[in-house]
């Protein structure tokens, strides 16, 4: 009994954080084109409308889309009550004075067309006391012979004396005798008519009207009954409570309630049960949106800093903080003050329930014996970095990093009375987090490294983290190890394997702090910037096949006084037996049931019917028609949703060509295209919507016209056109050419005949030709037979006197008979040579009669034959073989050149010497005859070398130059060989002629 006094006292300053977000939208704000809203419902797909002085209103969760005369072309834009059918899709209201019927469907407002009846506003009128904009404080609305009609069509009509109820055609169903009375208030829930008189009496018609009960409705308070959605509000100053209906029973739940006078007046009223939120209008202060959370914040009132660290539970439905204070899940209980100064990185509880809290370099242990008012301190060397207590009662401690690498974690066993630690010299790494696996191994978080030691063995693992700068270990129920990080996410540990998740899109999860999971299997992950739930089997499923991932988040929206929640201590969070988890945060405890959260999740439908131009805005169902003139155009993505707007998670592909990718519109929703190239384009839209991680997809057809050059007929056209005329030039090319044909064929004709006579006269040319070269070879028959024997006879003749000579004394006589005979028989050699070259160039014989012969030969011949001429001028020949084997070459053509060049050198030269030099190289034959007689002019010398060059028998100037060289010149032509001719005046010449072999 002491103790709940005393907890009762400490409340006084015990704070429990308001568990609702409120949040307004106003004229001020740009929201709302005017401040005064007069009724509220939300329609068939989810989206809310409003009506104002200033407009019509559709609100998505995020935008206001504004209908009045600029868009509707209403005559008034003071639109009055919201009235018909949500179910069916079938919304309307009026303009002041009736001047406008607007009818809402397909999440749109068009004005009808048709004269607006005395009936139908006659009929209006008469709804008034049951549409969403009754907020007087007292009934008093004559609602006589009024229809309250429900939602699939029927209706109840008021009457003096009794109440029918007719189907939706007209037909009664049925009658119940009842006295009216103008105080009475008259209004459906759940389809079935409720009467309640002021003082808070009600019956429930069923076949007859049933006196059930009474609700106590508070003095002074305002009713407003939101007809659409069938929803009886009660408001008082502080709260706002809602007529709740059981089978034969109401009753009053509280909504809202807020600690201080509500400074607005409410007018109309929706509650939004799915999303747990209040929508509330006001005369003059535009819309607020109330958000009913789940979440509470537990503080310290008295404490100028809540900034929380480590928590632990210390009984079934409570948890200590690292400053020593014990709460619950709504309050706190009572603040031990054990820890008031120092940082509160790391609180353990011991089986004993003994508190174990660290303080910088000290241990501090609270002995539960004593009711925690006596303690042990352990001092130590380093700074304690986390303390941990396992299965078997043992303090883990880590210490922070030591530059003289001691051991840096030491353990405790707790059931020892007197506490004393034990260093594990073989860990010398810095320690910031201790988990303990199903075989009571012990996981340790380093730096750089994960360690795993096992006490049965002594045995130590260490996995590197490469980029993961480990902040907590979780170990799940199905015994995988997460991983959170500093600022490299979270990752899944197996087979010492870091398998690293992906980031939610707006990258809260780049810092995680720590996860605990729940009976769902979805994980609870704090950051820097809230609170993350994702399921688990998403994970493991993206880790298998790279499917995509929902994270949900929550903030500040949800109730939170900060988004900034808390790491880098143990524990980072805490679970009760009650299943209620603790998050610290920098601002206060963040307590909540993972059940009872009011988890809004974007996983409705979406539509796509919408488009904004440059200066329209059009309207279509799955096929868009486009024009050139705009050239931009921004596809609105219609979607009701009043959850975190980071929950929403749009991508769109533009199919244009093989290699489209999907584009994260993050949770914007609109998408934009400028230039889109003629044709019929397919655009997919795809939506994450809840933790199924699965998407909705839906597509368009985006036809964009062809202008005409672009369009197929028009090519078509092209080609027919560019074809015809290529056709009919082709047709005048034809005629032409067939024309000059024929011109051409008379002048064939006529050169043909000219031709016959040609070739009559060549073939008489050429038997001409014939006999000359048959007289030709007949007259080198007779210089054969009739210069040559005689020359041949000569050259014996002088032989022979050479001979006899050599016996006599008179020397001059030898030597003219030695000269007369070695001239002879250069004559006869020269005319030989000319005969020969006469046949080559006659009877083109000879020309490939080639023979193995060796060069040696060839040319020692021929040195023989001048030999005694050169002598007579006191000339010395010298041969030079470098020549390896013997080669295949013509000897007629070979002896005829080294003849004439031979006979050239021995002409020219007088008191010197004439060197010949024979070599083979690369299948080709060097000749070269060098003499150190007279030399050959410049000219000469050049005229030769272009000759050679550029041989042209009709520019042979033989007269001038002679004729021996003219010959080795044509002979080295048919031989396809080379000439080379070096010379200076009165040093020499040298020629070399190259030939292949």
């Amino acid at each position: 009994m002491n103790r709940f006094y005393f907890i009762f006292f400490l409340f006084q300053f015990g704070y429990s954080q308001q568990n609702f977000y409120e949040k307004w939208y106003s004229a001020d704000t740009e929201h709302l084109p005017q401040n005064s809203v007069k009724s509220i419902s939300p329609d068939k797909y989810g989206f809310i409308w409003m009506t104002t002085e200033n407009g019509l209103v559709r609100f998505d969760g995020e935008k206001f889309k504004v209908y009045n005369s600029s868009n509707t072309n209403t005559v008034s834009n003071r639109f009055l009550y919201l009235s018909g059918n949500i179910q069916q899709d079938s919304l309307s209201s009026f303009t002041e004075d009736y001047s406008d019927n607007i009818f809402i469907t397909n999440r749109k407002a068009t004005k009808l067309k048709q004269k607006i009846s005395k009936e139908l506003t006659s009929e209006y009128d008469n709804k008034r006391f049951y549409l969403n904009h009754n907020n007087k404080n007292r009934l008093n609305f004559d609602l006589l012979y009024s229809k309250i009609h429900d939602t699939k069509g029927n209706y109840y009509l008021i009457e003096k004396n009794k109440i029918s109820f007719f189907d939706k055609k007209g037909n009664t169903k049925s009658e119940v005798k009842h006295k009216y009375s103008s105080t009475n208030d008259y209004f459906l829930i759940k389809n079935e008519l409720i009467c309640m008189d002021p003082k808070g009496n009600y019956s429930l018609y069923k076949d007859k009207f049933l006196n059930l009960d009474k609700i106590n409705i508070p003095t002074n308070s305002k009713i407003i009954y939101n007809y659409l959605s069938q929803q009886y509000f009660v408001c008082t100053n502080k709260k706002i409570l809602l007529v709740k209906k059981t089978t034969n029973k109401l009753y009053l739940k509280t909504l809202h309630e807020q600690s201080n006078i509500r400074n607005y007046i409410p007018r109309c009223a929706y509650y939004d049960i799915k999303n747990n939120k209040l929508f509330i209008g006001t005369d003059n202060k535009g819309l607020t949106i109330i958000t009913l959370n789940k979440f509470k914040v537990l503080t310290n009132k008295k404490n100028i800093n809540n900034n929380y660290y480590s928590t632990i539970p210390i009984s079934k439905n409570e948890f200590i903080t690292a400053k020593g204070e014990i709460y619950n899940k709504d309050e706190l209980v009572i603040d031990l003050k054990l820890n008031t100064l120092g940082n509160q990185y790391g609180i353990t509880l011991d089986l004993q329930k003994n508190i174990w809290i660290q303080n910088d370099n000290k241990l501090i242990r609270f002995n539960k014996a004593t009711n925690y008012k006596s303690h042990t301190i352990i001092n130590f060397n380093l700074e304690v970095a986390t303390i941990f207590c396992d299965s078997k009662n043992k303090i883990w401690i880590g210490f922070k990093n030591d530059s003289n690498k001691l051991a840096v974690v030491a353990t405790i066993n707790a059931y020892n009375k007197k506490p004393i630690p034990i260093f594990l010299k073989h860990i010398v790494e810095p320690v910031n987090f201790f988990a303990e696996t199903e075989d009571h191994s012990i996981l340790m978080a380093g730096k750089k490294t994960i360690i795993t030691y096992n006490e049965t063995n002594n045995k130590i693992k260490r996995i590197p983290t490469g980029k993961n700068d480990v902040r907590s270990i979780f170990i799940c129920k199905d015994k995988n190890i997460w991983i959170c990080t500093y600022s490299n996410g979270f990752s899944l540990l197996k087979n010492d394997i870091f398998y690293k998740l992906p980031y939610d899109t707006n990258l809260f999860l780049n810092s995680a702090h720590c996860i605990n999971e729940d009976k769902d299997g979805h994980f609870w992950i704090s950051t820097n910037k809230g609170l993350i739930e994702v399921d688990k089997k998403s994970l493991l499923k993206h880790l298998k096949d790279n499917s995509p991932i929902y994270y949900h988040h929550y903030d500040a929206k949800n109730g939170f006084l900060t988004n900034e929640f808390n790491g880098g201590c143990q524990p980072c969070n805490s679970t009760l037996e009650n299943g209620y988890y603790i998050y610290p945060s920098l601002n206060g405890l963040v307590v909540f049931h993972p059940e009872k959260v009011n988890k809004i999740l974007p996983s409705g439908d979406f539509y796509i019917n919408e488009v904004e131009t440059e200066n329209k805005t059009i309207h279509f169902n799955d096929t868009l028609f486009t024009d050139r003139v705009n050239n931009r155009i921004e596809v609105k993505i219609d979607f009701p949703y009043y959850g975190n707007e980071n929950n929403i998670h749009f991508e769109a592909k533009l199919q244009l060509g093989d290699n489209d990718k999907w584009t994260n519109l993050f949770n914007e929703k609109s998408i934009s295209y400028t230039n889109l190239p003629p044709g019929n384009h397919t655009l997919f839209i795809r939506k994450l919507g809840d933790f199924s991680s699965k998407y909705q997809v839906k597509k368009i057809t985006i036809c964009v016209p062809f202008l005409y050059y672009e369009t197929l007929w028009f090519k078509v056209f092209i080609f027919l056109l560019i074809a015809g005329l290529f056709i009919y030039t082709v047709r005048l090319r034809y005629n032409y050419i067939e024309k000059k044909n024929q011109e051409l064929e008379q002048i064939i004709d006529e050169r043909t005949n000219t031709l016959i006579k040609t070739v009559n006269t060549l073939k008489i040319t050429k038997n001409n030709l014939t006999q000359e070269i048959i007289q030709q070879k007949k007259l080198i028959g007779t210089i054969s037979h009739d210069i040559k024997s005689p020359l041949k006879f000569l050259t014996i003749t002088a032989k022979h006197l050479n001979e006899k000579s050599l016996f006599l004394v008179d020397n001059s006589i030898k030597e003219e008979t030695k000269v007369m005979h070695e001239s002879a028989n250069q004559l006869y050699r020269f005319v030989e040579n000319l005969i020969d070259y006469s046949k080559i160039f006659i009877g083109h014989k000879d020309m490939n009669q080639q023979e193995k012969k060796n060069i040696t030969w060839i040319i020692n011949e021929k040195i023989k034959l001048f030999k005694s001429i050169a002598e007579a001028n006191a000339v010395i020949i010298t041969y030079k073989d470098f020549t390896t084997s013997q080669v295949i070459v013509n000897k007629k053509i070979l002896n005829i050149i080294i003849h004439n060049l031979l006979d050239n050198a021995t002409k020219n030269t007088v008191n010197g010497t004439i060197t010949i030099e024979a070599n083979t190289t690369k299948n080709k034959i060097y000749i070269s005859i060098e003499d150190t007689g007279t030399g050959m002019p410049d000219e000469i010398r050049n005229y030769y070398i272009n000759l050679h060059k550029n041989f042209e028998t009709d520019k042979l100037a033989i007269q001038n130059y002679g004729f021996g060289l003219h010959m080795v010149l044509e002979l080295l032509r048919l031989l396809k060989g080379d000439l080379k001719i070096y010379s200076k005046e009165n040093i020499g010449t040298k020629v070399v002629i190259i030939l292949d072999y």
